[in-house]
């Protein structure tokens, strides 16, 4: 058992139509729950946004002047990291990042980043711009997104990018019970790592979703430079015990669709 551990949702999203207070002390009581499974005893709590090119919420927290809800906002030593703080002393970790929708159907996050990459390129010159920043570059799973003609895409994508710092993402919407695949076998088998989240989406049931599935670290981060510290340890091979929390199951994940496209 750790005496100390991060915890981190590596996707996650402020979106427009949620409540950036409720996302906050939704994934306090995730953390918490998944830190007392853990044994940690203390514990740092970390959402690592990947914002569409229609949402700002890091930038408007940070410009924040005044409570929201029961949140208050501090700067860190680093431009892309956002200390939030809870009346009850409780904290959380914003790091800022942009999720980029490709002209392929695919999409790529850069995480811990504060410089936005413009949508509708090929995929190939989104990864290579965002292979030049200061960042940790993702190609997240997505729900139908891995599938027919993106799916060969994909492995050609893992086997390309992936030895030139190019990671995965998992996510929580991807059915549990289903094996990982071939894309997420190559990665393993290339030692590329593998940084999961839960991607809430737009409907009103993702609101407190976030810190429900992710990872975890042994002890805490770099207080100076949290971002740089991320940056550094999760371009590495985590171990399978480093994931935590649950996936959705195969129903759930079906509904949570059938919501969206309702607009529920």
């Amino acid at each position: 058992m750790p005496d100390e551990a991060t915890l981190i949702d590596a996707h996650v999203h402020l979106r427009n139509v949620h409540d950036p207070a409720a996302v906050l002390d939704g994934a306090v009581a995730h953390f918490d729950t998944l830190a007392a499974r853990l044994g940690a005893k203390r514990g740092s709590r970390v959402l690592m946004l990947s914002e569409s090119a229609d949402e700002h919420g890091f930038e408007r927290l940070a410009a924040a002047d005044k409570p929201v809800g029961r949140w208050i906002f501090n700067e860190t030593g680093e431009p892309t990291a956002l200390a939030c703080e809870r009346d009850d002393e409780r904290s959380v970790l914003l790091i800022q990042g942009q999720q980029i929708a490709t002209a392929d159907g695919l999409e790529v996050l850069t995480l811990a980043c504060g410089t936005r990459i413009d949508d509708g390129q090929p995929i190939r010159e989104t990864l290579q711009q965002a292979l030049s920043l200061e960042s940790l570059v993702v190609l997240p799973w997505g729900f139908g997104k891995w599938t027919g003609k993106r799916k060969a895409l994909m492995v050609e994508l893992t086997r390309e990018f992936g030895p030139m710092g190019a990671l995965l993402g998992d996510s929580a919407a991807r059915p549990a019970g289903f094996g990982d695949g071939p894309i997420f076998g190559l990665a393993h088998e290339l030692g590329i790592p593998v940084l999961p989240g839960t991607d809430p989406l737009p409907i009103a049931s993702h609101e407190k979703r976030a810190g429900k599935y992710g990872m975890w670290l042994r002890g805490g981060l770099d207080s100076r430079t949290p971002a740089a510290d991320l940056r550094e340890r999760l371009s590495r091979p985590l171990p399978r015990d480093a994931v935590i929390g649950r996936r959705d199951g195969l129903v759930g994940s079906f509904i949570t669709q059938l919501r969206l496209r309702l607009g529920r």
